[in-house]
């Protein structure tokens, strides 16, 4: 009897630990056969976290902890139940039928808790995300924007501070009933696609260097300078170290970059293999931290970018424990510097104030999860039966950078991420919001997102009939025709300045000129060539043709054949300015 219940201990115990077993197994594996490799190590433990302990222990453990559980306690219920028909076992008795019951009420808690985590999981992030959310609603004027409706039809009376009204939703929202301010944002001179391409053609001196495409950066200049700067990352690979930093004007030809070399000296690589990964160094020295390739970026420390310091900054986050999962929550900065004897100089700061750095320290990537985890503050009903939320444009002339533009406001000198907003779940692509967060702040938590909702009585923006009032008044002007969208001439349509917007005519990979437009059409339009007099091709700048005299001047009701080229581009603009009233009706 002894020997049959020692094998049925060892049938039970198998079924229990098998798992657990098999997770340590891999973690031997990684740690002992890939020991130094940090990522690893990393990797392993935030997943871990993520999937089984957020909080480090059973303490709200995650959902598929409890599936887990649930499943080990079928399996001894089972067991139990199986010994209890096995006469060399003699689980006989009340206790054996007691110790059943207690197993299968076990399981079933399991699964409950299991099934509420799943269920509430998604609404968790947004709950974390939500209370740092604020919708600023226009005051006065016509009635709430329909865009918000599905929050603001059911509100309480907030504080009258940070939220004038409150959702009653069981996910946080906070309201505010102001417009947009007046942050007058300073407009760039050049695309993120002209910048990509200058940099990468003209930057990197040694073989085994490239550009390190995600750490493309727009760095706005001081509060009173004029212009800023796009810098990229010159990383190496295998055993080639990092080169230096790249930084171009936006308006020259001309590249320049910091080196990495001399008393700045550094031999890693987030590209780099074996004992030159930089990726590794950074797993083992700071294991909570974790970032995205858009939240690297790198400056010139000094005036002249040839003699300067190279300096890499990682905006970083941690994983986070919140209720029954983990949320990713801004962590500060890694400043990244080189040395005499080429081991790189890591400097942690969880706190960072304005001024400090001349980027964005706030990681983007938790700022595009703000804005996408806005659908909750309607709750469930709202997001799903309603479609509550907004979105990234789709317009073609921003496919390749649709938003958190880094832009300094005049006003008060600070960074924001500016990102216009469409509604979520609609074929519409007025834009009805803007997502502000200051960017130049971290190591409070959660900056607060501002969604600055557009009311429905103003004029309507509409990305796609911007583009062509651009491209028809670039015709008026010039008679050069271009073509909008992705790999086009006329793209990415950045916002600035009140209801302002900027787009940028690139040829050949270069940005050429810029259009500034009003959205409501009442500005008169600013197109400024940054390498010369406004020309046509091989030709001289376009003139008005005069009427003859005696004459009628000929009207949009007039065979086009008869329009000068003057003429029909204006005829055009005025066609789209009329679309687009009807697209707002």
């Amino acid at each position: 009897m002894r020997h049959d219940i020692w094998a049925w201990a060892k049938w039970v115990a198998v079924w229990w630990l098998w798992m657990p077993l098999l997770a340590a197994l891999i973690w031997v594996v990684k740690h002992a056969v890939f020991g130094g490799f940090g990522q690893q190590d990393q990797s392993y433990r935030l997943l871990l976290e993520r999937t089984f302990f957020p909080h480090g222990g059973l303490v709200d453990a995650a959902p598929l902890f409890w599936f887990w559980l649930a499943v080990g306690l079928c399996g001894t219920a089972g067991a139990v139940a199986f010994g209890m028909d096995e006469p060399g076992l003699e689980f006989n008795g009340p206790w054996a039928r007691i110790t059943v019951a207690v197993l299968l009420l076990a399981m079933a808690g399991s699964l409950v808790r299991a099934g509420t985590g799943v269920w509430d999981d998604d609404k968790d992030a947004g709950r974390f995300y939500a209370a740092a959310t604020v919708l600023d609603v226009p005051s006065g004027g016509a009635a709430t924007p329909r865009s918000v409706l599905a929050v603001t039809e059911h509100t309480r009376p907030g504080d009258g501070d940070r939220c004038d009204l409150v959702g009653t939703a069981d996910v946080p929202a906070c309201v505010k009933n102001a417009p947009m301010p007046d942050f007058d944002f300073e407009a760039r001179t050049a695309s993120y696609a002209a910048a990509t391409k200058a940099l990468t053609d003209s930057a990197g001196l040694a073989s085994g260097v490239h550009l390190m495409g995600h750490s493309l950066h727009y760095l706005p200049g001081a509060k009173d300078a004029q212009g800023g700067v796009w810098t990229a990352v010159l990383d190496g690979s295998g055993e080639q170290p990092m080169e230096g930093v790249a930084v171009w004007d936006g308006r020259s030809n001309s590249v320049v970059s910091c080196a990495f070399r001399g008393e700045h000296a550094f031999g890693r690589a987030f590209g780099g293999t074996g004992a030159v990964s930089l990726r590794n160094l950074l797993a083992e020295r700071f294991p909570d931290l974790v970032y995205s390739e858009q939240d690297i970026w790198g400056y010139c420390d000094g005036p002249d970018p040839r003699t300067a310091e190279p300096v890499v900054v990682i905006s970083v986050a941690r994983q986070t424990a919140f209720e029954q999962r983990t949320v990713v929550a801004p962590a500060g900065v890694l400043v990244l510097r080189g040395s005499k004897n080429g081991k790189p100089d890591l400097t942690y700061r969880p706190k960072v104030a304005p001024g400090e750095l001349p980027g964005a320290v706030y990681p983007a990537s938790v700022v595009r999860s703000q804005i996408h985890e806005v659908q909750w503050l309607g709750g469930r009903g709202a997001k799903d039966d309603r479609g509550f939320g907004f979105s990234h444009t789709s317009a073609s002339t921003n496919a390749t950078n649709p938003g958190e533009f880094l832009l300094r406001s005049k006003a008060d000198g600070h960074l924001y991420y500016v990102t216009p907003l469409v509604p979520r779940e609609s074929s519409s692509q007025l834009v009805v919001a803007f997502a502000v967060l200051q960017a130049d702040r971290v190591g409070d938590g959660l900056n607060d997102l501002h969604v600055y909702v557009r009311a429905d009585d103003a004029p309507p923006v509409n990305l796609d009939v911007l583009a062509s009032r651009m491209v028809s008044y670039m015709a008026q002007q010039t008679s050069i025709t271009i073509s909008t969208g992705q790999g086009g001439a006329l793209q990415e349509l950045i916002p600035f300045g009140r209801d302002m917007w900027r787009g940028f005519v690139d040829f050949n990979g270069q940005t050429q000129d810029y259009i500034d437009l009003s959205g409501d059409a009442t500005v008169t339009p600013n197109l400024v060539s940054l390498t010369g007099p406004i020309t046509p091709p091989g030709g001289q700048p376009q003139q008005p043709q005069p009427q003859p005299t005696g004459q009628p001047a000929t009207t949009c009701g007039s065979a086009p054949d008869q329009l000068t080229t003057s003429q029909l581009a204006t005829c055009v603009a005025d066609l789209s300015k009329a679309l687009q009233g009807r697209v707002h009706d």
